[in-house]
């Protein structure tokens, strides 16, 4: 079934944190109402293609430069297991502070699903670059950024309508690719008389999503989302140093629809009470 569609009053909060390029947020509000999250992230590729030099610049207003504090969401897509090693810290400092005296803009990267060893040298590499390669380089790296927080921000919007989807949802999103998470499995448990008891699995479609988890309805308690990180990487020939995420939260109301998306990556992940 399809879900509701993303309308203009939902997408205007959120569209300048995205990309904060006043031209791309205008567009992007003229040609709402968009359908579900993929048809959001095709239409402001579209619109973000090409980006001027100046509006990069516009945008880079809004970024912080890498390893230093900026709002929540550039904290969360900077958390990385090599976060706090101080000296990969002086490193980058050096390497940012090079790169603008070379360019004269901010060293921007997409953050989310790399550590901090990967981004200084990617930071090498690119401060070796030629000021029209980097410049194209950079604006790709922002329209990435763009696609992350699209599907972020909007990531439990478009769930299919449902009469018999279950209380509990979920919906993976790898960071590390910036789209969803296709084939994750993903087990719901119970927490009762000192054990934890199966109630559903599934496996994550290719939009990330598991709409019918569990019961259409569960009592108050406890209850986990068990995903099988290590399964899913294994597809990509990739290591994961998380193999199992579990997210273990409480249900106080019986009315209520609760979706827990995980933000994931190799390296990290991150969770938070969806709608």
């Amino acid at each position: 079934m399809a879900g509701n569609p993303i309308t203009a009053d939902e997408l205007r909060p959120h569209l300048a944190d995205a990309l904060g390029v006043a031209r791309w947020v205008d567009e992007m509000i003229a040609g709402a109402p968009y359908g579900d999250v993929d048809a959001l992230v095709e239409h402001a590729r579209a619109v973000a293609t090409p980006l001027t030099e100046a509006e990069l610049d516009e945008a880079l207003a809004q970024h912080p430069r890498i390893g230093e504090q900026g709002d929540r969401m550039s904290q969360s897509e900077q958390a990385a297991p090599d976060a706090d090693d101080a000296e990969l810290a002086v490193r980058i400092a050096e390497g940012n502070r090079e790169y603008e005296e070379k360019f004269g803009r901010v060293f921007l990267i997409r953050a989310a699903g790399r550590t901090r060893a990967e981004i200084l040298i990617e930071l090498r590499r690119r401060l070796a670059l030629d000021a029209e390669t980097e410049l194209a380089t950079a604006i790709e790296q922002l329209r990435q950024i763009m696609e992350l927080r699209l599907r972020t921000f909007f990531s439990d919007v478009a769930l299919p309508a449902s009469s018999d989807r279950s209380q509990i949802t979920t919906h993976v999103l790898d960071t590390a690719r910036g789209r969803p998470a296709p084939r994750v499995p993903v087990r719901l448990d119970a927490f009762s008389e000192g054990e934890w008891h199966e109630l559903g699995r599934g496996i994550t479609d290719e939009d990330g999503r598991i709409a019918q988890l569990g019961p259409a309805q569960v009592p108050a308690g406890r209850y986990r989302v068990v995903f099988d990180t290590a399964a899913y990487f294994a597809t990509q020939d990739l290591i994961s140093f998380f193999p199992e995420v579990a997210v273990d939260f409480e249900v106080w109301s019986v009315d209520e629809h609760f979706h827990i998306p995980l933000l994931l990556s190799p390296f990290s992940y991150s969770t938070y009470r969806g709608s």
